[in-house]
């Protein structure tokens, strides 16, 4: 009887080491489990996403950053509907390709076959290079001084490396 006194405490201290490495080893897999699911937005910790770009007018009042959403969203409005009326423009330049047309039909509308196809090879403009360049000060400034300098819009969008209908609608919006 001696020998079974010990053994109930030996099963109780037996039981909360089992207990307490089992707790142990449960926290320590959730820590590692935590540690490999933050490794994947490590990058976003390390580099967090600046909080304004320079060409925005995040800084500006409500009204203002309103507007240029509303513009940007005209912008892809425009965007979609010249991008059809292109892609409808190719389709009908491909049917008068196949059809087929007398001489005199053909001489009559050659010359806006030729004016459609230039439209279609050049494509849509890039509505946000617009954007960027009418919110970006610098750009716009160095756009006015070509121009004042007498360089043509075409001219002015190879030296700087800019869209040419960006630098067409700047200007035309400075001359309003």
């Amino acid at each position: 009887m001696g020998d079974e006194s010990f053994l109930p405490y030996l099963f109780f201290f037996g039981g909360l080491a089992l207990l307490t490495w089992m707790l142990l080893r449960r926290s320590w897999r959730a820590q590692i489990k935590t540690r490999k699911q933050r490794g994947k937005d490590d990058y976003l910790t390390r580099n967090p996403r600046p909080t304004s770009k320079e060409w925005t007018m995040s800084e500006g009042p409500h009204e203002l950053t309103q507007w240029q959403v509303e513009m940007l969203e005209r912008t892809q409005e425009f965007q979609a509907i010249i991008d059809t009326k292109l892609l409808l423009l190719e389709g009908t330049l491909r049917k008068i390709a196949a059809a087929q047309l007398s001489e005199q039909q053909k001489a009559e509308i050659e010359t806006t076959v030729q004016e459609s196809q230039q439209l279609v090879d050049e494509g849509s403009p890039h509505f946000a290079a617009v954007s960027e360049l009418l919110c970006d000060p610098a750009k716009k400034l160095e756009v006015f001084q070509l121009a004042d300098a007498g360089h043509s819009e075409e001219e002015i969008a190879q030296r700087l490396d800019l869209d040419p209908y960006a630098v067409e609608v700047v200007l035309r919006v400075r001359e309003t």
